[in-house]
């Protein structure tokens, strides 16, 4: 099933998932209740003007209330085979996360703010990116950096509203279905936070990402 047909069999059912489990007191605002699309964008640390890096499309999945924390997980609809897992205690937000084959790896720590986007309620986050591969030895860092993380609206995702497993093995799929991100000059990306990507937009419209 190509792309855009797999993504017109999406439907939000965050409502149905949710009604499954007792929820406590979830933080509020939180990264999935309002709306679990958002945009993050990269910028190096280790440039005199922290330089931007990439922007990429994440999409959180229904939560499990556990204590005081609501965890999870997320996928991106941006870069190919990036998913991970998330946690969020009071306004910080906790993601890792796995891209080629599991070979890179991602770490953000966030802060969840109220501040209000134009257009989007509380809808901004803010903090630390880190990005590495294994190389067998120490790892090799790509970036250590700072990210802005914007709430972007709603994602759509498979309809198996009592069925966690279901849900994010259908998320998994989705994810590594995904075509390869290219650069501005044309060529493969190497990794989510690499700078000189083609527009996201331009991507999405071009992986049939709805």
């Amino acid at each position: 099933m190509n792309i855009i047909k797999k993504h017109a069999t999406l439907v939000a059912i965050g409502s149905l998932l949710l009604s499954t489990t007792v929820l406590a007191n979830p933080p509020k605002p939180n990264v999935f209740d309002g709306g679990n699309k958002w945009h993050i964008t990269g910028y190096f640390d280790s440039t005199s003007n922290h330089a931007q890096a990439a922007t990429q499309e994440i999409c959180f999945l229904p939560y499990s209330v556990v204590g005081t924390s609501i965890q999870g997980v997320w996928y991106s609809t941006s870069f190919p085979d990036w998913n991970g897992r998330y946690y969020q205690e009071g306004d910080e937000v906790k993601m890792t996360g796995d891209f080629a084959k599991d070979v890179g790896h991602d770490h953000m720590t966030l802060v969840h703010t109220t501040y209000d986007v134009p257009g989007r309620v509380r809808g901004m986050a803010f903090k630390d990116w880190t990005e590495w591969r294994e190389d067998g030895k120490f790892g090799r860092i790509i970036g250590w950096g700072n990210a802005t993380m914007v709430r972007a609206g709603r994602c759509a995702y498979p309809k198996f509203s009592n069925n966690k497993a279901a849900l994010e093995n259908e998320a998994q799929k989705l994810s590594s279905s995904l075509p390869e991100r290219l650069t501005a000059k044309g060529e493969i990306a190497q990794s989510p936070g690499q700078p000189d990507l083609e527009a996201l937009d331009t991507y999405l419209q071009r992986a049939g990402v709805q």
